[in-house]
């Protein structure tokens, strides 16, 4: 071999990891906001003080224990997940500055955790603005995907479900059909939409809807409420609350002496909650689509949330903590499905193309390959047992 030969080829080896380097350079360079040779940087805002702080923690909760469960097997192709978390106190207000801080100042790549029904609302907007990758899995109202946001991925059925299964339950397997219905239902966004299920319901079955009264969001005092539901003679009602408010309201029923066929919502099966109410002694029902803290599934769930959440972490756990993993897992899958070429553009098209991802019986497979990117997944049917201050399923997962 000439020496000029082994010159040239020393050159052209020298060049071309030259050019390998400058890729790589380039190819870090390439990637979207929020993202790093190391790092993808995601964000969420909860609602961890006030009324709804029970749900915020959760959700948080159920967040660090998927992102430190993937960061703990090697991150996604390489890189590891970090969030920033933002309390809004559940005031919308503050919902929209949080999202916005995090979207302009801290460059998060996408959302993976969003509040309230009118805080989502209110936060669309700047989403939408930002086209950035959104996951909605603890408040699924429908105006989040009516009309179509083309970066906004929802997980869980509309809450008018969430207000009509109850409602069906009882008049197909509890003989009520010839009861006198009501509802309570917080005066936003997130109460009319239990209070169309309500009425859904009312109108499919034809019954007899006696009471359909609003209350203030933050409420403390339903004296007057429950009053008109007795003079009303309702004996089948659905509470279209939050957390704390069921309890109160089920001890006013037990104060009047009522005799009262009870459901709520997802929220209602809350520990917290279950044994607030629980000297109430009423077995209200509660339509969830994740699995309770005592499904096998669950109770998987809290045995590995041992290991990776801190002690103030895992005594929040609840379903929010089930739907904060869900969320996030699913959120991950997108990520990790564009490879090592991660995008906001290529995570957007991957959850799109999503279908049947499993989530180990912590709820139905999720779906987002549809026009709405909604996966409307099954819903339990769940009640309480106030003895023990647990709940317990009366369904599987069903299709509605």
């Amino acid at each position: 071999m000439s020496h000029t030969f082994k010159k040239a080829m020393h050159r052209l080896a020298r060049w071309s990891a030259i050019a390998m380097a400058a890729g790589a350079v380039m190819s870090v360079a390439a990637q979207d906001v929020g993202v790093t040779a190391t790092e993808i940087l995601i964000g969420e805002v909860q609602p961890m003080s006030g009324p709804a702080s029970l749900i915020g923690k959760a959700g948080a909760a159920g967040s660090k224990l998927a992102i430190a469960e993937i960061n703990a097997n090697g991150g996604i192709n390489g890189r590891k997940l970090r969030a920033i978390y933002e309390d809004d106190g559940y005031v919308p207000a503050r919902s929209v500055s949080l999202v916005k801080k995090l979207i302009d100042s801290d460059k998060v790549f996408g959302l993976t955790g969003t509040t309230g029904s009118s805080h989502m609302v209110a936060m669309l907007p700047t989403i939408e603005e930002a086209k950035i990758p959104t996951m909605v899995h603890m408040a699924p109202h429908p105006s989040v995907v009516s009309p179509r946001r083309p970066t906004v991925f929802m997980i869980g059925p509309d809450y008018d479900l969430a207000g009509y299964v109850p409602i069906s339950h009882m008049v197909e397997k509890m003989n009520k059909k010839g009861g006198k219905y009501g509802i309570l239902y917080q005066d936003d966004d997130f109460g009319k939409a239990l209070l169309s299920g309500y009425q859904k319901a009312v109108k499919q079955y034809g019954l007899n809807s006696v009471a359909e009264i609003p209350f203030k969001r933050g409420a403390k005092d339903f004296s007057a409420e429950v009053l008109t539901l007795k003079d009303k003679g309702a004996n089948a009602v659905y509470l279209g609350t939050l957390t704390t408010e069921s309890a109160s309201i089920m001890s006013e029923f037990r104060r009047l002496n009522m005799d009262v066929t009870l459901g709520t919502l997802w929220a209602g099966q809350l520990p917290a909650a279950v044994k607030l109410a629980a000297p109430s002694g009423y077995q209200y029902l509660i339509p969830d689509y994740y699995a309770s803290n005592y499904d096998a599934a669950g109770l998987a769930l809290m045995e590995k949330a041992k290991k990776f959440l801190s002690a103030d972490d895992y005594a929040n756990f609840n379903r929010y903590t089930v739907s904060g993993y869900v969320g996030t897992m699913v959120f991950a899958e997108g990520i990790r499905r564009c490879g090592a070429n991660v995008t906001r553009v290529c995570v957007v098209s991957e959850l799109n193309k999503l279908q049947n991802f499993s989530t180990g019986g912590l709820s139905g497979p999720v779906s987002f390959n549809n026009p709405k990117a909604q996966a409307v997944l099954p819903i339990k049917l769940f009640q309480t047992d106030p003895a023990s201050g647990t709940v317990k399923s009366v369904t599987d997962f069903i299709a509605y």
